[in-house]
């Protein structure tokens, strides 16, 4: 009787032992889903467009995972700008547009350090090096 007992005991426990493991894998599994998180990010570049003079149009440029990555580091950084980096009175032509989350930024390689925000239209004082990455990944 005794031996049956210490038999049902041990079995309970084993089971309880092995429900609490289904349940943490099932909630680690299904926190790993919630946190992946999906990039849209599009960049483009602004070509002229042939026979006329005065019209533009942005087309896309190919870009890796590992580029969107870079990219979305840089583009979090220049949301992030304080007001003391304004630049008044300057003009971009906004060679290069990142769009991210429905906002976007601007920029121009040759005029470089200046960035626009289009979520409060401004221009930026800011350097990095996502200028210089975003015009070799649009060549």
């Amino acid at each position: 009787m005794k031996e049956e007992n210490k038999e049902i005991k041990i079995a309970i426990v084993v089971g309880i032992i092995m429900i609490t493991v289904c349940i943490l894998a099932f909630i680690i599994t299904s926190s790993n889903k919630n946190n992946t998180k999906t990039l849209d990010i599009k960049v483009y570049k602004l070509y002229d467009i042939e026979g006329t003079e005065d019209e533009h149009e942005y087309r896309a440029c190919k870009i890796t995972t590992d580029d969107l990555v870079t990219i979305n580091k840089e583009f979090k950084k220049i949301q992030k700008l304080p007001e003391d980096k304004k630049v008044l009175g300057r003009q971009i032509n906004g060679n290069y547009k990142i769009i991210a989350a429905g906002t976007y930024i601007a920029f121009d390689a040759e005029e470089e350090n200046y960035v626009y925000r289009n979520d409060i239209s401004a221009i930026f004082e800011y350097n990095t090096s996502l200028y210089d990455y975003v015009k070799k990944i649009c060549e």
